[in-house]
């Protein structure tokens, strides 16, 4: 047979995305007639995307496209760590940042409690979310500074409205009213906590015109209750994950990236005219394990926008999940925490800095990028993976390895679903929320490059200047590892040889809800948090250990000329 050409394949693919988009918006499973559209189109993305909910199609294409690189064998080794000389890279940003969907905010569809099967989105309908309850308040207040956004899928189904409005009100393309009063609760509560806000506005089809064109009539009304109830450095977005907007809205919605330029210039003129200074951002893009952006720049979203409005941009915004919990009908990578865990995978996000960093650099130079969404699993967390201690694992490793970047990372969520810190019922702390509180105390956003010998995959270790009010000397550093191995310790040294501060974190399993700090169990008591209090090493202590699948920080008076 005769080899097909570059443009039959793109065509057949094109063909092959519109009726897949129509098959998903029809159906809550696709299993193997998704997979044979996606493989007859000779794309592996699509193959990819459309293996659907069935397992077993699932993971014949997983282990064509999706593997786990081999594992290297448990290292022994000593690892000798050194700060590297240089000025700190520096977060702009609050290293923590964490969302609150804006479908918990004005009461949409929100992911179920007993993880079914959904398509895209949540198929239970929540209350509209409380930002009054003091618990909440008081637990949230600890670990700012932090940036808070507000977006999510539902953020392009509202319209913004002085009034509650019933379904039968509401104008054509909209779901849900997001009213002055939401405003105004979402804007008392980061004022209150001491965050700093981030708002994704509306850009799906509700604003738009026949044309496909984005106008900004209904957006002002938003922007209106705004400078009513001001939050200071408010950052604004148009849109949440544009490129996906095929798969959401059906393929008749989706927008290019030059198209999304066009609706980024007038945004970004509507918000500095309104807020002169304020920062703008876009396009929040979501780049999916195994395939990064779904069918790259041929169809892609990143490329098309940066070059036609790159120099307009202030953030550039990109979302990732490592892996799909069982609740996504599409999946690349199905969640587990062996998988959330391989060294192999959680190097993925690094890669996916690396190239959109690349395209950043080359079209909107002045810009800043971050992770805009992330959690462990797409969905609303994999029950059992991403409440549990597994996640603590994951989430410090990557707050470590984009912060090295120069990255801030906004975690998805702080209350709901199974990948919020909080317990969405009971507001107890989740073993992230432990995580998420050592790292505020301990670390600053002055991230330092960290040398080392040997490779071992398994032992991740990140360093950056101390914060004040630790109780060290100016020039104290913060390192912080995680173990990934199941059997054997991690050893290293530190190149200083000066007294250390020790906070290791262990628990019984992957598995487990409660967590040892220097083996004293983390819970609150009668609604006060622990003391969170470390534990002195002599510098006499010339090899340091911890534990098989564990993390630790440890605060190293190491007089770094950065840090000084």
């Amino acid at each position: 047979m005769a080899r097909w050409t570059g443009a039959a394949k793109l065509g057949l693919g094109a063909l092959g995305v519109y009726v897949s988009s129509r098959l998903v918006h029809r159906f809550a499973k696709l299993s193997v007639l998704g997979a044979a559209v996606g493989a007859l189109c000779f794309h592996r993305e699509l193959a990819l995307l459309l293996v659907g909910s069935d397992r077993a199609t699932g993971a014949a294409l997983g282990a064509l496209y999706g593997a786990a690189p081999a594992k290297p064998p448990p290292s022994r080794e000593v690892v000798e760590l050194a700060v590297l000389p240089g000025e700190p890279r520096v977060v702009s940003e609050p290293l923590l940042g964490f969302a609150i969907d804006t479908s918990q905010v004005v009461g949409g569809r929100w992911w179920s409690r007993d993880a079914r099967v959904e398509v895209g989105r949540g198929a239970q309908t929540t209350e509209p979310f409380d930002f009054g309850r003091p618990e909440l308040r008081r637990l949230a207040r600890t670990l700012a500074p932090v940036r808070l956004r507000i977006g999510g899928t539902e953020a392009d189904h509202v319209f913004y409205s002085e009034q509650p409005l019933g379904a039968g009100e509401l104008p054509e393309g909209y779901e849900y009213a997001f009213t002055r009063a939401h405003w105004n609760g979402v804007a008392d509560f980061v004022r209150d906590v001491g965050y700093s806000l981030m708002v994704t506005v509306n850009a799906g089809p509700g604003p738009r015109d026949a044309e496909g064109v984005w106008h900004d009539d209904n957006a002002r009304r938003l922007l209106d209750f705004a400078r009513a109830n001001t939050v200071p450095d408010t950052v604004w977005e148009l849109g949440n994950e544009v490129n996906g907007y095929w798969f959401i809205h059906g393929w008749s919605h989706r927008v290019s990236g030059a198209a999304y330029a066009e609706d980024f210039r007038r945004f970004s003129a509507l918000v500095r005219a309104e807020f002169p200074g304020a920062r703008v951002a876009g396009p929040a893009g979501f780049l999916w394990p195994v395939m990064g952006e779904p069918f790259g720049s041929k169809l892609g979203v990143f490329e098309g926008y940066l070059k036609a409005a790159g120099s307009d941009a202030d953030i550039v915004t990109w979302h990732y999940y490592p892996q799909q919990s069982r609740r996504c009908p599409l999946a690349t990578r199905r969640a587990g925490p062996e998988t959330l865990l391989h060294p192999g995978f959680l190097d993925e996000t690094e890669r996916h800095a690396r190239e959109l960093e690349g395209l950043v650099q080359k079209y909107a130079p002045q810009a800043e990028l971050w992770l805009g969404e992330t959690g462990n699993a797409q969905c609303g967390g994999e029950p059992g993976v991403s409440d549990r201690f597994a996640s603590s694992l994951w989430y410090l490793d990557q707050l470590g390895a984009l912060g090295r970047r120069g990255q801030p990372m906004i975690r998805q969520t702080l209350v709901g679903s199974h990948y919020g810190l909080l317990d969405p019922d009971t507001l107890e702390p989740r073993p992230d929320y432990w995580a998420a509180l050592l790292a505020r105390r301990l670390v600053s956003g002055r991230m330092l490059r960290l040398g080392q010998t040997g490779s071992n995959p398994y032992l991740r270790s990140y360093a950056a200047c101390a914060p004040p009010g630790v109780g060290h000397p100016r020039g104290a550093v913060t390192y912080w590892f995680v173990n990934l191995s199941t059997s054997e310790p991690g050893r290293f040294r530190f190149e200083q040889r000066a007294d250390a501060e020790w906070y290791r974190v262990t628990a019984a399993s992957l598995a487990a809800s409660e967590l040892r700090l220097n083996g004293k169990l983390l819970r609150s008591e009668g609604g006060e948090l622990p003391a969170l209090s470390g534990m002195r090493e002599a510098a006499s202590a010339t090899v340091s250990q911890i534990a098989p699948m564990s993390y630790a920080f440890a605060v190293v008076d190491a007089d770094a000329p950065g840090c000084r």
